[in-house]
Formats: structure tokens, C-alpha cells, sequence
């Protein structure tokens, strides 16, 4: 088979991958705190180096032995998050809380601390601080934070201390730990708005000048309008790659009939 048609094979399945991740944003375009997905792309000459830190199946075609070093494939170098901040929404729920700044919330989970961005909190039937999941969202001291105040109002200030009480005497009832990491790329989507620390070297660090504001929620960093056009872009790409591989597919066949003819 012509070598072009696994060029432009390669191409055209990047380019559907590109089109899941896409469509994967825009479910989640009004998901609370969800940071949205991108790919990185590049050329990849053969022959293809043993170990190029890919799936060998993600990349390649043909094995490097049957394919031509003067031409170059399309390679998917990375899938990463992009962690920028979203837009505000106000909600006055008293136990909404946005984060103004980079950091994350610390969740406990059955299989540990997980980390999100995602600040709709409710009370559980023990009156604990947690997610819409059930899960304790964490004090500095990675304990569940309890606020044990029938009736009473419920204030978050700026830096995460928690308040409970009828404003003439509140009392302290803890602060909600933020945490942030020197190299966000490290964490891992892990479903439901929460992030797993795939590098257990990093620790986290302070997120020192983020600031909680309760009441609010904060948006999917996701533009409905760029990704609709990305996919756009992608979706004519595609088709580009499908007409090549046609292309080719009936030059060949021209070929054949002709020489059959000849002959």
C-alpha cells in the first residue's frame, strides 16, 4: 500500500483524537471549576526511537523497517490541562467559595487527598464541610472541617477562615486548606472536578495571595465560541486528510487498470 495513505491516516486519527478532547470540553462547559484539555502536536521522522515516551500504537502505522526516513508522520507529544482561572459567578450561597488566584481545595477520598477547584460545599448529616459528592473538604491539619451551629450563619473570609454564629459572636470553627504546586502539568483528572498528584516528590506548596470568596463559584475556563471553532478547524482538517488518502487510493488504482492494460 502507498506510504501516503498511512501519512495521511496518521494524520486524520491525531485529528479525531483532537475532536474527542474537544467535545470533552464542551460537555463541560458549565462545570463547575473544570479546567479544559488540550494536545500537543509534532512531527515524528522514522525511524521511530524505541522508547519515545508514547504508546507505540498512539504514533506509528508502519513499523520503522518498512518506512520511508524521508517522510514524517504526526505524532501526539502530550495531552495537558490548561489550569488558567475562570470567570465568577456569583450565587450567595453561603458555603460557595471561589478561589481568586492559583491553589486548590484539599477532598478526602476513599483512596486519599484528592484536590479540586470546584467550591459548591454543602453540609453532610454529620455537619461536615464537604463537596456535592459527600467528600470532607480538609483544615490545615488535613481534618474534616465541622461546623456543629444549628441555624447559625455561616462566614468564610478571604484567607479560609470558617465562622459560624449569630455575627455578634462568631466562633471559629477552622480554615480551609489551599494548596498549590510548583508544576500543575503533575496532577491527573481524575473525574468529578478532582485532581491526582501523579508526582509523589511534589509536595505542594503555599498558596500564598489567593484569596476565598464565598458566595461565588467559579466557571469552566472553557470558551464555548474557541472550541466550537477549533472544531471547526479540526473537523475540515479531517475531511482534508480523507480526500488524500482518496486521492492516492485512486491514483493507484488508475495505476494498476493501466498497466494492466499494457501488459
Amino acid at each position: 500500500m502507498h506510504e501516503g495513505i498511512y501519512i495521511a491516516a496518521s494524520a486524520g486519527i491525531k485529528q479525531g483524537k483532537k475532536m474527542e478532547v474537544i467535545a470533552n470540553n464542551l460537555a463541560n462547559v458549565n462545570s463547575t471549576g473544570y479546567k479544559r484539555d488540550r494536545l500537543a502536536f509534532k512531527e515524528l521522522m522514522p525511524p521511530f526511537p524505541p522508547d519515545s515516551g508514547l504508546e507505540a500504537g498512539k504514533n506509528v502505522l508502519l513499523p520503522p523497517n518498512k518506512s520511508n526516513s524521508n517522510v514524517s508522520y504526526v505524532g501526539i507529544t502530550d495531552q495537558y490541562t490548561d489550569h488558567a482561572e475562570g470567570s465568577f459567578k456569583q450565587t450567595n450561597g453561603s458555603l460557595d467559595v471561589a478561589l481568586s488566584g492559583p491553589g486548590y481545595f484539599s477532598i478526602s477520598t476513599a483512596e486519599g487527598i484528592r484536590y479540586t477547584r470546584n467550591g459548591n460545599f454543602r453540609l453532610d448529616t454529620q455537619n461536615r464541610l464537604v463537596n456535592q459528592k459527600g467528600q470532607p473538604v480538609l483544615d490545615e491539619q488535613n481534618l474534616p472541617i465541622v461546623i456543629d451551629a444549628p441555624g447559625a450563619q455561616i462566614a468564610i473570609d478571604q484567607n479560609g477562615s470558617v465562622s459560624a454564629g449569630t455575627g455578634l459572636n462568631n466562633q471559629t470553627v477552622g480554615t480551609i486548606k489551599l494548596i498549590n504546586f510548583e508544576d500543575p502539568q503533575s496532577l491527573e483528572k481524575i473525574g468529578d472536578g478532582l485532581f491526582y498528584q501523579t508526582d509523589q516528590k511534589e509536595k505542594g506548596i503555599p498558596a500564598n495571595g489567593t484569596l476565598m470568596k464565598q458566595g461565588f463559584l467559579e466557571n469552566s475556563n472553557v470558551t464555548s465560541v474557541e472550541e466550537m471553532t477549533e472544531m471547526l478547524a479540526t473537523l475540515r482538517l479531517f475531511e482534508t486528510y480523507q480526500k488524500m488518502i482518496q486521492a492516492i487510493d485512486s491514483m493507484d488504482d488508475q495505476s494498476v487498470n493501466n498497466i494492466g492494460r499494457v501488459g
